[in-house]
C-alpha cells in the first residue's frame, strides 16, 4: 500500500507539519498548565505518594501492579477515536478533550514529580505525545476536509486532487500503533519500574 511507502510516509509529515506542531503545542502547553496548578495547590502535600511508598513496609509484587494490555489499548483507542471523529465538528470538541486529557495528566507531575516519573512518563510519551496528538491532527484533516468541500462545492473533486483522504487514514494508523505500543509498556513495563523505584 501507498501510505506504508517511504515516499509517502515523509509526504505525510511534509504535507501536514503544521497540523502535528499545532496538535503537540496544545497537548505540551496544557500539560504544563497541569504541572503549574497542580505543584502551586500541592503545597506541603507535594510528594506525598513516593512517601508513602517510601515508608510502607509492604513489598509490592509484579502481579500487585501489572495492567490488562488489551483493556489499556481498547479503552486509549475509544478516547482517541472520539478526538479523531469530533473532526466532523470542526475539531471543537477535539481540541477540549485534548485540552482537558493534557490538563489532567499534568497534574500528578506536579503533584509528585518522582511517582508520576516513573509511574506515568514511560506510556505517556507514547499515549499522549504519540497517540493524542496523532488523534487531533486526524481531526484536523477532517475538518480541512471538509472545508475544502465546502470551498469547492465538489465531494470528488475534493478527493481526487489531494492525498487528504490517505492522510487521515495514516493518521489513524498512527493512533493505533502509539496505543499498542503505550498499551504493552503501560501493562508491563511501567509496572516494573515502580516496582525497582519503590522497593
Amino acid at each position: 500500500m501507498e501510505v506504508f511507502s517511504k515516499d509517502y510516509i515523509k509526504g505525510y509529515f511534509s504535507r501536514n507539519k503544521k497540523l502535528i506542531l499545532i496538535a503537540l503545542a496544545i497537548l505540551l502547553i496544557f500539560f504544563f498548565m497541569g504541572v503549574i496548578v497542580s505543584n502551586i495547590g500541592a503545597g506541603d502535600n507535594y510528594g506525598s505518594i513516593t512517601k508513602a511508598f517510601s515508608q510502607s513496609n509492604k513489598s509490592i509484587s509484579f502481579s500487585d501492579v501489572k495492567g490488562d494490555a488489551i483493556g489499556l489499548f481498547a479503552h486509549n483507542l475509544v478516547a482517541d477515536l472520539i478526538i479523531f471523529i469530533c473532526g466532523i465538528l470542526f475539531s471543537v470538541f477535539s481540541v477540549l478533550i485534548v485540552i482537558y486529557n493534557a490538563f489532567t495528566i499534568g497534574v500528578p507531575f506536579g503533584a509528585d514529580m518522582y511517582f508520576a516519573l516513573v509511574s506515568i512518563l514511560p506510556h505517556f510519551i507514547f499515549e499522549y505525545v504519540g497517540g493524542s496528538v496523532f488523534a487531533l491532527t486526524g481531526a484536523f484533516l477532517i475538518t480541512k476536509l471538509e472545508i475544502n468541500i465546502i470551498k469547492k462545492r465538489s465531494i470528488k473533486k475534493v478527493i481526487s486532487d489531494s492525498y487528504i483522504l490517505k492522510d487521515i487514514f495514516f493518521s489513524l494508523i498512527l493512533v493505533v500503533i502509539f496505543l499498542f505500543i503505550a498499551a504493552i509498556i503501560e501493562a508491563y513495563v511501567t509496572p516494573a519500574i515502580t516496582i525497582a523505584a519503590f522497593q
